[in-house]
């Protein structure tokens, strides 16, 4: 077994011991488990934060951050430090006197450890089996935001969980004014990995990405969907080619936190 495939199968059974009507409680999972927290003004340190003093864990979670103690985007941060508690190999280094560190969770960070962390959070709170028994079958950006009220969770993790699981040929990226931060692919697309431009200047001028990008005080769906193809998003695609699907583009402006795009076939 993975260890990916050992963090998914680990957040999954949490998840089933702690699943009350459409969603896990992360309060409720750190409680059951002897965890204590607190959410506190910690201005742009951080999302969230384990420590571990004298082997008893508090996490501290960052309502600055996060705009109020219930949001998605908080729901994601504390279940990524409940992964930093969960994982062993985590919990282990802190007991042993490795200094605590602020996360950024909901996959803003390269890092492995955080990586890891954001994997067990998107498991924890979108469990595999009961994403797939609600979804639809198509999936479009208004059905990535109905899933992510319904599970309670970011549009970011719910939309790459919707495109890892396949439930629809998806690719899905999230940028910030800095330029794309990931790229997520359903099956279909994933023999070109992370590999779609990077910087803004690259997009289409007339994209919806482009528009929410330049426009990040909006929160709605960029409608109607346009049409691009592949190769307008990764380089290593010839214009023209064999391999240069033609794609519908849609782009969900998520504020101060960048823009989540939506490619799908036509």
């Amino acid at each position: 077994m993975s260890r990916n495939d050992e963090i998914e199968e680990l957040a999954e059974f949490v998840a089933g011991e702690h699943w009350h009507g459409s969603q896990v409680d992360p309060c409720h999972v750190a409680s059951g488990s002897g965890l204590t927290f607190s959410f506190g003004h910690y201005e742009d340190y951080f999302d969230g934060l384990l420590e571990c003093r004298a082997h008893r864990f508090h996490v501290y979670l960052n309502i600055d951050r996060h705009g109020s103690d219930c949001s998605a985007r908080m729901r994601f941060s504390f279940a990524h430090e409940l992964g930093h508690f969960f994982l062993d190999w985590h919990r282990h280094a802190l007991e042993h006197g490795i200094p605590a560190h602020g996360s950024s969770a909901d996959f803003q960070s390269s890092l492995a450890i955080e990586h890891e962390a954001d994997l067990f959070a998107a498991n924890l709170l979108l469990p595999k089996d009961k994403l797939k028994a609600a979804a639809h079958r198509h999936i479009d950006a208004a059905e990535i935001q109905r899933l992510a009220v319904l599970f309670g969770t970011s549009l970011s993790a719910t939309a790459i969980r919707c495109a890892l699981l396949d439930l629809s040929s998806l690719i899905v990226m999230g940028w910030t004014a800095q330029g794309r931060r990931w790229c997520w692919s359903s099956a279909r697309y994933r023999p070109f990995g992370n590999k779609a431009f990077k910087n803004i200047s690259a997009l289409v001028r007339d994209s919806n990405t482009w528009h929410a990008l330049n426009s990040p005080y909006s929160t709605q769906i960029a409608a109607p969907a346009k049409g691009t193809t592949l190769s307008a998003w990764f380089p290593a695609i010839n214009a023209g080619s064999l391999h240069d699907d033609v794609l519908l583009e849609e782009c969900i402006c998520l504020g101060r936190y960048g823009a989540l795009t939506i490619l799908r076939p036509y």
